[in-house]
């Protein structure tokens, strides 16, 4: 395979991490490599703010520039580290740094999970955000901030958010969505029936398809390329291998773009 111009970047995405018993997308980095693609794995905070995380994220972007030493990076985002990168490359300066922006199963328009999830009282939250927070800081999270990270994902946070964060005119903009099978395995069919009741919409098991979609929208991932599938969270070998075809797809489409 010929080179892209520009390195690329996988940004995952909340609750997330490049654990070192659970790296961020398993088995697609190693498959990509393998094809010839010069390609690096972020590991801003997991329950991190959009803003901090996009400090974080320019940090490693400028330092993978510097041992590529290129100007540019093709960045393909999984979930929330869309909205990280969305809010670096407009924000922070970076849109001179950037040549594409892809996103996958982004929230761009908000997740009804998350505002139903914030009805809880208030106490629980609290309760929850201080072991989960505490479980992230002990690998590696700078700022973990579960219940603000919550509250900016509501549908009305985004809202404005979308309003104070434009597109850069010099970025080519892209985005994916995907959609749960409704059938096999207990894990897979109640994370979609609850994302399907709070968002009333199709999702692939936490985002909606209508909030995916940023930029140039490419349609579906397909149906047997769910939330956590399409970053390795789960899978066999096999099954990875075709996620990580999917990725070379969009790679080679970067590639004859001049990217």
């Amino acid at each position: 395979m010929k080179k892209n111009q520009y390195p690329v970047v996988l940004v995952h995405g909340m609750m997330a991490k490049d654990f070192f018993f659970w790296p961020a997308f398993r088995g697609i980095t190693d498959f990509l490599r393998k094809q010839g693609v010069t390609v690096f794995v972020t590991n801003q905070d997991g329950v991190g703010t959009i803003a901090g995380n996009a400090v974080q994220l320019k940090e490693e972007i400028l330092a993978i520039l510097k041992k590529e030493n290129c100007q540019k990076v093709n960045i393909i985002a999984h979930s929330k580290g869309g909205l990280d990168a969305r809010y670096m490359i407009s924000q922070l300066d970076m849109g001179q740094h950037v040549a594409s922006l892809t996103t996958l199963s982004t929230p761009h328009y908000g997740s009804g999970l998350s505002a139903h999830l914030l009805k809880m009282p208030h106490w629980i939250a609290k309760i929850i955000a201080f072991f989960v927070n505490g479980f992230f800081r002990i690998f590696g999270d700078q700022q973990p901030n579960l219940l603000q990270m919550g509250q900016e994902l509501t549908t009305d946070a985004m809202a404005e958010f979308n309003y104070a964060v434009p597109n850069v005119s010099s970025v080519y903009y892209q985005s994916f969505s995907s959609i749960a099978p409704q059938k096999n395995a207990f894990l897979l069919f109640i994370p979609y029936k609850i994302s399907r009741y709070c968002e009333q919409d199709d999702t692939d098991g936490m985002v909606a398809v209508k909030s995916s979609r940023w930029g140039h929208y490419r349609g579906t991932m397909g149906e047997e390329i769910d939330h956590f599938k399409m970053v390795g969270i789960y899978g066999t070998k096999q099954k990875l291998t075709g996620v990580g075809l999917f990725y070379l797809h969009i790679i080679e489409e970067l590639r004859a773009m001049g990217f």
